[in-house]
């Protein structure tokens, strides 16, 4: 063989052999690495420990319509703009002016020359700043990964807030109350989130059942009240006022009575013994819902409703409706600027005053009227009232505490006492206020869950305050439109005499012609015709029972047996009755087609001759109050 070929056939061989070698090599290698000091002097120290990256101060909440979302360094919700988000003294503010975690993060280097220690000049980078762009880069990330930012996000300000699991979460301004542990704020839970606000007073360690039993007995001595058993429903409004928006149903109190029965130094007690409250002596609707938006909080008003315009008491009760219920008050307002706000309120409200506005059905269900009186024998209990007010203001916060360490023995309580009261035969809204109330008292002055038999017993102490179903129809607003209906004057004919609405029907439903006067006369002027022919002008037919068919054989119009009336709802005459009062306009309409009797007639209805009308709406006499016959059909 040529020594040219049998050279390059050893060389073949000797690559065949070493990447065999290499391949066995590698096969058969440990799969173990190890990095040693990274290439800085090839020693063989280890590695050093990685540095554990700090989480962002600033926690990223969503984003909606090219506006971001955050709490900031201390906890506070903040709303920045897309442009915003590449300014220095925004982001700052942001960060709270501590911008540690961004240089680390997101460092700005700068070269800078300088000289080793052989004098030879070298070259650095040092972190100078953090850089802008990238950090409105990863906020702007974060945001949308966070999701779109809306209602259903809830950014809870000081107050008490019912946790998902429906234990009270206090927020104290600078710390969180969940369970037994202060949190700071910014903590979120599902999609409630309590953000930072100045620091609130906070519940104290719970109080034993003494404390609440001698505050009760306080209240029991010093003031005298109209219904046995006020001091249960005092303590009560007390107990529950300190659960905030914690508790579904938050029962509302009024404080009443003539001048001098004390209440104003009542609701100064009350006022003292809840260390986190809203108090005034001088508020409106508006007012209360600029000072307490967005807060879960107890409201304590004086002089409710002592003021010449009641429509501004009025709009207090209706404050109470939507405040002490589920969310509380949800709404939004118009701003200078053109721009709405949107406005929450929640929290239980205790009022007093001299007297309370007009109350319709709906306030009644909320509210629970304290009657006072003044002391007896002109005692004079001043002196008394001011130390009892020190005291509870000493005592407030171990009353908070123990309140809200009673938490479950409450919700069993009130499962109890609802059944007593309803047992008792009160309504099921009535259920609701009364059962939250002596739950209330129940839990603070108790340790124990009551039984059947003691629940019983605590409902027969309240029993004043205890409204019976007939009790609940006659405040009702149907009831209440048509006693205001009934009792209106209306002019009678070519004579100054004036006669009352219900007068005029019943003289319809009786088969005299006449009335008649003290000595057997006729009564001329009030003849049925009479009576008929006005309750036709004012939109008002009455049908007997055994009304006759007319003089064409057709039968009298009617939509059920017995004596009815039928109503014109077009009639103005019959909406002037009405001009000045909660039911003006067509607004009177609405609680007569909840009278169990209402029907509506779609075909034509003659009221009065040459009167025929659509929508009529036919009531029986008997519910109005006018007729004996039996509701049943």
């Amino acid at each position: 063989m040529p020594c040219r070929q049998r050279g390059k056939r050893i060389l073949t061989m000797r690559s065949s052999d070493g990447l065999d070698g290499i391949r066995a090599a590698v096969a058969g290698a440990e799969r173990q690495f190890q990095v040693i000091d990274g290439g800085k002097g090839g020693g063989n120290e280890p590695p050093e420990a990685t540095k554990e990256k700090k989480p962002c101060p600033v926690v990223t909440i969503g984003h909606l319509s090219g506006a971001f979302y955050f709490l900031d360094r201390v906890g506070q919700l903040r709303v920045l703009k897309a442009s915003q988000m590449t300014r220095r003294p925004d982001l700052l503010s942001l960060f709270g002016g501590n911008i540690d975690w961004l240089k680390e993060t997101f460092p700005k280097t700068a070269k800078v020359k300088d000289k080793d220690g052989n004098g030879d000049e070298t070259t650095r980078e040092v972190v100078v700043d953090f850089n802008i762009n990238r950090t409105a880069e990863f906020l702007q990330r974060e945001c949308f990964s966070a999701g779109l930012y809306g209602d259903h996000i809830q950014i809870r300000r000081p107050g008490i807030w019912p946790a998902p699991n429906g234990m009270p979460v206090v927020h104290c301004g600078d710390r969180v109350l969940i369970g037994s542990k202060l949190e700071f704020p910014g903590t979120r839970i599902g999609n409630q989130i309590w953000a930072a606000s100045p620091a609130e007073p906070r519940p104290d360690k719970p109080c034993d059942a003494a404390t609440a039993v001698e505050f009760q007995r306080r209240i029991r001595d010093l003031w005298d009240f109209r219904q046995d058993g006020s001091d249960i429903i005092v303590m009560g409004m007390l107990a529950c006022a300190y659960y905030g928006a914690a508790i579904p149903w938050r029962p509302a109190g009024f404080l009443t009575g003539p001048a001098g029965c004390g209440k104003s130094s009542l609701l100064r007690v009350l006022q003292n013994a809840i260390p986190l409250k809203f108090a005034t002596n001088d508020a409106s609707k508006a007012g209360i819902e600029q000072m307490v938006d967005g807060r879960a909080i107890p409201m304590l008003v004086d002089e409710a409703s002592d003021r010449v315009d009641q429509r501004s008491a009025r709009a207090l009760l209706d404050l109470v409706l939507s405040a002490t219920g589920g969310e509380g008050t949800k709404g939004a307002r118009g701003g200078s600027d053109g721009t709405a706000r949107k406005i929450a309120v929640a929290g239980s409200i205790i009022m007093a005053s001299i007297r309370p506005p007009e109350m319709e059905a709906q306030h009644l269900g909320r509210f629970t009227l304290v009657e006072m009186r003044p002391p007896k024998n002109g005692s004079d209990h001043t002196a008394e009232h001011q130390d009892f007010s020190d005291w509870a203001k000493q005592v407030g916060p171990n009353l908070w505490g123990r309140v809200l360490a009673g938490w479950e023995r409450y919700r069993e309580a009130r499962i109890v006492l609802r059944a007593a009261v309803g047992n008792a035969g009160c309504q099921p809204r009535e259920m609701d206020q009364m059962g939250s109330l002596l739950a209330g008292w129940w839990m603070i002055t108790n340790d124990t869950i009551p039984t059947p038999a003691e629940a019983e017993g605590v409902v027969k102490g309240v029993l004043g305050y205890i409204r019976s179903a007939e009790d609940v129809v006659t405040e009702s607003g149907s009831q209440r439109m048509i006693d205001h209906m009934m009792s209106q004057q209306v002019q009678m004919l070519r004579s100054t005499e004036k006669r009352i609405i219900s007068d005029l029907i019943t003289r319809c439903l009786s088969n005299e012609e006449f009335d008649h006067v003290g000595d057997g006369l006729p009564d001329q002027e009030f003849s049925r015709t009479t009576a008929k022919t006005i309750l036709g002008q004012h939109g008002i037919r009455v049908i007997q029972k055994d009304e006759p068919a007319s003089r064409q054989g057709r039968p009298a119009p009617r939509l059920s047996d017995g004596n009815g009336i039928w109503f014109w709802p077009g009639s103005a005459m019959l909406k002037k009755l009405f001009a000045g009062t909660v039911w003006e306009g067509d607004k009177w309409l609405t609680d007569l087609r909840r009278m169990e009797s209402a029907r509506t007639e779609k075909g034509v209805i003659k009221i009065a001759k040459g009167s025929v009308h659509r929508g009529c709406i036919w009531v029986r006499a008997c519910e109005l109050g006018l007729s004996d016959d039996d509701l049943a059909e």
